[in-house]
């Protein structure tokens, strides 16, 4: 069976450097974040500067009763404030310009294939063998989405799905050029001016 099996790898022990366990105040801040509970929520990533939530990492798997849900977003932004402005980058057809340097400027395309490979295979990382496996023989769709994907579960190479799940890579890892390049046009600002995840006490 699946249920039960979500421990990490010896690769994936080492991602763990990447978060810390989230505590109970962790846990409320994230859901009045996201205005709901977090999906397979395994940790934070990166803290603002006011010490809350920015960045959590997921889980890739999760159960609920006998049903198994693959998740292929590692990183989630849930930062009210930054994903409100990546929106609006969004929303000014960034993502299109995203994806015509892609198909234009080859050293680009090189990278941003090279950031969703080592993407997918630290998210496989999470997943032992022989989970990977016992999805593989029993859900083989749900395992092509872990083991095909990019950042963020994208499909097609030449497209960009969304620019929230890129810079929170990028503010993890480092190693985004999309990431970083929205980084850039929020002029390297990732924290809003009021600690508005204060949550009365």
């Amino acid at each position: 069976s699946l249920r039960g099996c979500f421990f990490l790898t010896r690769e994936g022990q080492l991602l763990e450097n990447m978060w810390t366990k989230p505590n109970d105040q962790d846990y409320k801040i994230v859901n009045n974040q996201l205005g709901r509970d977090p999906r397979g929520f395994l940790g934070i990533a990166i803290r603002c500067p006011y010490g809350y939530p920015q960045v959590i990492v997921n889980r890739p798997i999760t159960a609920e009763m006998e049903e198994i849900n693959v998740f292929p977003t590692l990183f989630w932004l849930t930062c009210p404030y930054l994903r409100k402005m990546v929106g609006k980058l969004e929303s000014q057809g960034i993502i299109s310009v995203f994806q015509e340097k892609i198909a234009t400027d080859p050293v680009y395309a090189q990278r941003v294939e090279h950031c969703h490979v080592s993407y997918g295979k630290l998210r496989q990382s999470l997943i032992p063998a022989e989970v990977q496996e016992l999805l593989k023989k029993n859900y083989p769709k749900r395992h092509q989405v872990l083991v095909k994907t990019g950042v963020g579960g994208i499909r097609g190479r030449d497209g960009v799905k969304c620019l929230h799940t890129h810079l929170a890579d990028f503010l993890v890892r480092e190693d985004n050029p999309i990431g970083g390049d929205v980084l850039s046009m929020l002029n390297d600002n990732t924290a809003c001016s009021s600690a508005d995840c204060e949550l009365e006490r």
